[in-house]
């Protein structure tokens, strides 16, 4: 134990009353509401006029000791992380900020004044009343009215201000047993622990943005879209109205976590508080896992970044074996990196799929080479090209997709899959005629591109025409 000692230091009021000053008056004035709340009051009032305060509340016993009316960071409240004040400032604070002032407690009244503090006997038997004279504007006593109705009072504890009760939101969800990290004393420092403590989600109260709270005090505004209440400390800077970005990101992470499979559609996991906690923190691949089987369609594969040219092909070609892409641009880097924990790049798809689609290469019948025939005439009349014509067998994979057609464009070699659903007894059917015409508009681009569309377009456009300007050439194609 700390031998005790004279008193080193005394204390400037002009200083306190200056950083006190830079606080807003509804963030000073909940001090005194949270004092009442860790006070076991069960009834709390606020009363503000334009030259004068009033805070009045029932609890059992009051203020236990005067000095903590005056003596700055003296503090009752240090070994119990489920109270809300740690630094002994707040109530002073408020104090400090006034012209004058009376703290009416049990056993105790202390005024404020021109003169200085003086005591005198209190008559009360229990609760304190806090008279502040301070002179506000309409607009001053707006904002504080707002912030104090923002509160969500205890359950069984009636907070009126300007006589209006203050009604609690609707609970969404309460988690038990969230390991957080809160602020504890041991032998007489603070310092950041791990404890397991409660978050409630609440629905805002009508014209209320959500906000992150401790214990029913409101500390800041978030992008999540729920109020979250911690229910115990909470790390706080000095001005006790913002957290530091890792914890916000801890209760984002829980919350994520305990919402994604019932309350989350995906919709609500393109928020951008879903990204902050997929990008920023390490979430377990469970999670992961399931986040991208609600947010991405199946077959989903990352794209090539715009550093990685060597597989900007592969995401062409990944489409063409049916994958869909997810574009890196759109995913912050972090994103991108948490993702490639459960997703395949299109590189990686495209070179496994390569081993699974090459198939066994089969003898054609007399039909199919009937069929290269007709398509090797094709290519020759509206594209212009002589081609080789190969066949193949393959089944699906895994995933249900099964390659029908394919195009080697250097060594141009179009290949047809006998275990697909190509008519090789009529080149005219719409969809084995579709299939040719996209492979051989792949012989000027193996890509996907404005190119490749314009040639597809323009085959057919051009074999429309021949058709009809030659009949013999529709009836050479389905006789095929």
């Amino acid at each position: 134990m700390r031998a005790r000692r004279e008193r080193w230091f005394e204390i400037s009021d002009e200083g306190l009353v200056r950083r006190a000053r830079e606080r807003p008056l509804g963030r000073l004035l909940l001090e005194a509401v949270q004092n009442a709340f860790d006070a076991g009051a069960t009834n709390i009032a606020v009363e503000l006029g334009a030259d004068e305060i009033v805070v009045i509340d029932d609890a059992p016993v009051g203020i236990s000791d005067e000095r903590l009316v005056y003596t700055v960071f003296l503090s009752d409240k240090v070994d119990d992380p489920t109270r809300r004040g740690r630094m002994g400032r707040g109530l002073k604070e408020l104090l400090s900020t006034c012209e004058r002032a009376r703290v009416e407690t049990t056993g105790a009244t202390i005024t404020f004044g021109e003169e200085g503090r003086r005591r005198e006997e209190s008559v009360r038997t229990e609760g304190t009343r806090l008279v502040l004279g301070r002179t506000t504007s309409d607009d001053e006593r707006a904002r504080a009215v707002e912030v104090l109705r923002m509160t969500i009072p205890p359950e069984g504890v009636t907070l009126r201000i300007d006589g209006r009760v203050v009604r609690r939101p609707r609970p969404l969800l309460g988690l038990p047993s969230c390991e957080l990290e809160t602020v504890a004393v041991d032998s007489g420092v603070e310092r950041a622990v791990m404890r397991a403590t409660t978050l409630v989600a609440y629905t805002p109260r009508r014209g209320e943005e959500p906000r992150l709270f401790e214990m029913g005090v409101p500390v800041q505004r978030w992008n999540v879209p729920w109020h979250v209440d911690v229910g115990q400390r909470i790390p706080l800077g000095d001005a006790r109205d913002q957290v530091p970005e890792r914890f916000a990101l801890a209760v984002k992470a829980t919350l994520l976590e305990a919402m994604l499979h019932r309350y989350l559609d995906r919709r609500d996991l393109r928020a951008d508080w879903v990204n902050d906690v997929i990008a920023r923190w390490p979430v377990t691949t469970t999670l992961l896992d399931a986040y991208v089987s609600k947010i991405f369609p199946k077959g989903s594969v990352l794209g090539a970044t715009a550093t990685d040219t060597r597989s900007v092909a592969a995401d062409d070609r990944a489409r063409q074996l049916g994958a869909h892409i997810v574009e890196a641009a759109s995913l912050s880097h972090g994103a991108y990196v948490a993702l490639g924990r459960v997703l395949e790049t299109s590189a990686d798809f495209v070179a496994r799929r390569a081993s699974e689609l090459s198939g066994v290469e089969v003898d054609p019948n007399e039909t199919q080479l009937r069929f290269s025939s007709a398509v090797r005439t094709l290519a020759k009349e509206i594209a212009g090209s002589h081609v080789r014509v190969r066949f193949y067998a393959a089944v699906p994979d895994g995933l249900g997709l099964l390659e029908e057609a394919r195009t080697d464009v250097t060594s141009r070699i179009v290949s047809f899959n006998v275990a697909g659903r190509l008519r090789f007894d009529d080149l005219l059917d719409p969809h084995t005629l579709g299939i040719v015409l996209h492979e051989l508009a792949h012989l000027v681009t193996p890509e996907h591109d404005h190119r490749f569309v314009d040639r597809l377009q323009f085959l057919a456009g051009l074999l429309a025409r021949r058709m009809a300007e030659d009949p013999s050439l529709a009836a050479l194609l389905r006789g095929c």
